[in-house]
């Protein structure tokens, strides 16, 4: 049998690499201001390019707008649907 010392750090050792591999995966999110903030300059910087940009011939098509951006990604995180339950221990 193995000392009680031993043991209490084995199972310390334990719960603290099964709790490493928790959490979120991918860069971290910051607040939600300087997300909007970034938004919004990018915005204005495209309404200030579609206005002096080039514009389509008449007959020509308008271009297809890109692909919405994929739910859970960093500016399009729902935290009211999808809590992340460790959010707190962060």
């Amino acid at each position: 049998m193995t000392p009680p010392r031993l043991r209490l750090i084995l199972l310390l050792a334990a719960a603290t690499a099964g709790l490493s591999a928790c959490g979120r995966r991918g860069p971290l999110e910051l607040p939600p201001d300087v997300q909007a903030r970034g938004a919004a300059l990018r915005a204005q910087q495209e309404a200030a390019q579609a206005r002096t940009g080039p514009k389509p011939a008449p007959g020509q098509a308008v271009p297809a707008p890109p692909p919405p951006p994929i739910p859970g990604t960093i500016g399009n995180r729902p935290p009211a649907d999808y809590p992340f339950p460790l959010d707190p221990l962060l």
